[in-house]
């Protein structure tokens, strides 16, 4: 399928992180994200089985989740085309974070908006685990987030 013809190329979506801690390892990616409910706080999020992020997720049981702020363009294709088991990412790419209370999972500098998230359920499809994750803490920066569509970044402003 070309991208002409793939819907998903198409479609514009928020830049997300997941990032997660557990046992003195700790992650991040790109992701995908999207709320569940506007009533209930929940929230799904894809993730590639057996990389370093599914596995810290299913020993915590949290994970969270970053919309990335508009400067995270570079950001979002490093960590997404590098994998975690080898390597700290946070380290690799001299990630400055923000401290959060309560050891949750480290956030880079710059985000607009972060979601601390335990796992409520999750599903296995074809080499990827959705995890639904609860919101139990968030923080909104007021920083502009990043979009993606058609394979450009685009910071969101109003119109």
């Amino acid at each position: 399928m070309s991208s002409k013809d793939n819907v998903f190329y198409w479609l514009p979506c928020s830049v997300v992180f997941v990032s997660t801690a557990h046992g003195g390892k700790r992650d991040i990616m790109t992701a995908t994200a999207m709320f569940v409910s506007e009533k209930e706080p929940l929230m799904v999020i894809s993730v590639a089985k057996d990389h370093l992020t599914e596995k810290l997720i299913n020993q915590s049981g949290k994970f969270t989740l970053i919309i990335a702020g508009q400067d995270h363009r570079q950001l979002a294709m490093q960590v997404g085309s590098t994998k975690g088991e080898a390597t700290d990412k946070f380290e690799k790419f001299s990630i400055p974070t923000v401290s959060q209370p309560g050891g949750n999972a480290p956030v880079p500098e710059g985000a607009a908006a972060w979601m601390v998230c335990d796992v409520e359920s999750s599903q296995d499809i074809k080499g990827y685990r959705l995890f639904i994750g609860r919101v139990v803490d968030q923080h909104d920066t007021g920083a502009p987030p990043l979009v993606w569509q058609k394979d450009k970044y685009f910071g969101l402003k109003p119109v």
